[in-house]
């Protein structure tokens, strides 16, 4: 099979109300030592097990990219809500991730039925973008890929980038592993001169996300829908790769271009 690269009494009553509030606060005390405990326990990446349930799959009987790529995106907002810098923490400070850059590399894809490993930590920080990787992992532990991420921290209502150099509490740089192998190729430059779409395609409900823009994964879709079910039938798709330079909202148009590179290799914009 071809491989494929698509670039959260009043006394007594007294009596009961203090007894009500030390209670509380002896239960409060106890919860807050209980989170730090947990929290000071962690390990810099985690492991999210799932598995390939009905109607995750694609026509062929694989766990559909559509799929994964959600399970890669909620994986990251689990490994960083459970670390005090996810999206529960940030919506009340205005504050909201969003990915840049996303490559996905799979050797195979686990099937229906079949259990997998989504494994992530933080790469690296800059000043206004952080790096997060995957690795895809059968029950045994070996790879089925990998997947490496560029997210920024945006100001919900400037649409600004954060530094991360200035985050309350010294941001999350003690979550940060270095050295940890994520087998993904380096990203590309991505560069389509084709000038006549391919497909044209209106904004709509089902395309928008908690930030109000086109969703992350929904552009893969579209790009994946560009081939015919033949291709798919025939070629595993190898790599997916997008560089996200602008958002897109409700009502608007998104022009698809589509120009090959190489062997079965493609570029979309």
């Amino acid at each position: 099979m071809s491989e494929t690269a698509l670039h959260g009494s009043a006394r007594k009553d007294v009596a009961q109300k203090q007894i009500g509030k030390m209670g509380w606060k002896i239960f409060g005390l106890l919860q807050i030592a209980i989170i730090i405990d947990s929290i000071l326990m962690l390990s810099k990446s985690e492991k999210f097990k799932y598995t390939v349930e009905p109607f995750q799959e694609d026509f062929t009987g694989r766990l559909s990219w559509h799929m994964l790529g959600s399970r890669i995106l909620s994986t990251a907002s689990l490994h960083a809500n459970s670390r005090g810098f996810g999206m529960e923490q940030l919506l009340a400070q205005k504050l909201a991730w969003v990915v840049s850059r996303l490559a996905i590399e799979m050797d195979e894809m686990p099937r229906a039925g079949e259990e997998y490993i989504i494994e992530t930590w933080i790469r690296c920080i800059y000043r206004t973008f952080t790096d997060r990787c995957f690795a895809i992992l059968r029950p045994d532990g070996t790879p089925y890929g990998y997947a490496y991420t560029v997210w920024a921290l945006l100001n919900a209502e400037t649409r600004q980038p954060v530094n991360l150099e200035h985050l309350p509490g010294g941001g999350f740089g003690d979550w940060v592993d270095g050295e940890k192998k994520c087998g993904v190729a380096p990203f590309s430059r991505i560069r389509v001169r084709e000038t006549t779409p391919v497909r044209t395609i209106k904004v709509q409900y089902s395309d928008i996300d908690i930030n109000n823009h086109v969703n992350s994964i929904r552009y893969i879709e579209h790009m994946l829908d560009l081939f015919p079910e033949e291709m798919y039938a025939t070629h595993e798709v190898k790599r997916i790769e997008v560089a996200y330079h602008e958002e897109a909202y409700a009502d608007e148009t998104l022009n698809l271009y589509k120009q090959p590179v190489g062997e079965d290799t493609f570029d979309i914009e």
